[in-house]
């Protein structure tokens, strides 16, 4: 279908805009359906390219005006007054959605009659938010409307307090607490700067800190690092279903030697390595791609391979995928419900690390993660400055002098050429499958 577009896990309507309407709309038209079911998305489709047709047809003779924010996008107003996302299709000829006919169900005045309304438009705001994201606030919400049984604008603050003390004497952990009221403030406060709600009443609660902290990550120790790397799927070349073939022995060493994210890793392109002439082989994170995508701004960087990742072999594997024709370093993995290249091997590595007949390494402080922790510790270990190991592991500093510039590339290589790993990492030959 012409207007429809799968993205990150979810459909998205798309039109191209007439030549001579440009200037006005902009080249194309596009909006988030909010679904995965094909046969729901087509119909939404339709109605919106029927709508926009119409305007186009419409606006023809009225070229070379500045349209308003709600010639474009459907507002806030039209969301709530009718409190859900998927339906909320504007008639054709008022791309405001807010016909004389319509009532808000809250009554008169400014407050949002819904929660479903108000995530519907928030999730507008945000077209970038990740499916897993928007699912987990939608729990939230459904949970938050069961337990406290009010609509946005009747809300004040006992009624945060009080959701935030049910969930405490649930035994949630303080983590799942202070994220459940994030997203609860989160929504109100982007009513609130609609002009919808006089105040974000969850806005600086204090959720209240446990008398035993919860378990913190940390690095992987030097016998641990042995016993992942002397593991069955290097010395006895084990892959497993869910390890997405050659994946599940690349991708650790990578995220050891790079610091790199679980998920940074698994959508990488066979084209994101690159051996540049002057500064060796090269590493590219980037959300250029279809099917890649970034946790922050910062996390855009490349990153010069480490002489033992070379050593290990990870360039003739890299030759060999370039010469099959393989789009994706990893081909073998099959992205998860939401999109993601690294959901199954993450759950795969989970349940290998604390197995037996893996790695079996029980401490639950030690997750795929702790690459990343052990990678930060090498640096510093390594004497390296600590906008130099940002620069290679992407984190953002508050600083506004480190805004300014960036770290050279031939700084890094010599920064990471001098991170020494204390064990012997292994040689991985790679057989392509016929």
């Amino acid at each position: 279908m012409p207007y429809l577009l799968p993205h990150h896990g979810s459909f998205w309507f798309q039109i191209r805009v007439p030549k001579h309407l440009v200037p006005r709309y902009g080249a194309l038209i596009r909006q988030n359906l909010q679904t995965n079911d094909r046969r729901a998305a087509q119909a939404l489709a339709y109605k919106l390219a029927s709508h926009w047709l119409t305007q186009f047809a419409l606006d023809t003779p009225r070229v070379g005006s500045i349209p308003s924010a709600e010639a474009i996008q459907i507002p806030m107003s039209a969301y709530l007054a009718q409190g859900c996302a998927v339906d909320a299709s504007p008639a054709a000829g008022d791309p405001t959605g807010s016909s004389g006919s319509r009532k808000p169900l809250g009554g008169d005045g400014p407050k949002p009659a819904s929660f479903d309304g108000l995530l519907a438009y928030w999730r507008q705001l945000h077209p970038e938010c990740a499916a897993s994201t928007y699912r987990e606030m939608s729990s939230v919400v459904d949970h938050f409307k069961k337990t406290i049984r009010k609509a946005p604008g009747d809300l004040d603050r006992t009624d945060i307090a009080a959701y935030r003390d049910k969930l405490i004497a649930a035994r949630k952990a303080r983590a799942t607490v202070s994220k459940r009221i994030g997203f609860i403030s989160t929504l109100l406060q982007t009513a609130y700067d609609a002009g919808e709600l006089p105040q974000n009443v969850a806005r600086g609660l204090k959720i209240p800190k446990p008398k035993v902290e919860t378990v913190s990550r940390r690095a992987f120790t030097q016998t641990e690092l042995s016993k992942i790397f002397t593991s069955p799927v290097y010395s006895q070349r084990r892959r497993d279903l869910g390890g997405g073939g050659e994946a599940c022995a690349w991708v650790p060493l990578i995220a050891l030697a790079t610091g790199a994210r679980l998920e940074e890793i698994c959508q990488l392109r066979s084209d994101d390595l690159v051996i540049d002439p002057t500064h060796g082989a090269l590493m590219r994170i980037s959300d250029d791609a279809e099917g890649q995508r970034l946790k922050t701004t910062g996390s855009r960087r490349t990153i010069p391979l480490h002489p033992e990742l070379i050593r290990c072999g990870l360039l003739d594997y890299h030759e060999t995928l370039t010469e099959v024709g393989h789009e994706w370093l990893f081909p073998a993995l099959e992205p998860d419900h939401d999109g993601r290249r690294g959901g199954n091997l993450s759950k795969w590595f989970a349940r290998y690390l604390r197995s037996h007949r893996g790695c079996a390494i029980a401490d639950r402080r030690v997750v795929f993660h702790s690459f990343r922790h052990t990678f930060k510790t090498l640096c510093r270990e390594a004497g390296l400055s600590e906008e130099v190991h940002d620069a290679l592991t992407g984190h953002v500093s508050s600083s506004v002098g480190r805004g300014y510039g960036h770290v050279p590339i031939s700084v890094l290589v010599d920064a990471v050429s001098r991170i020494n790993f204390s064990i012997a990492l292994p040689r991985i030959a790679y057989v392509a499958e016929d």
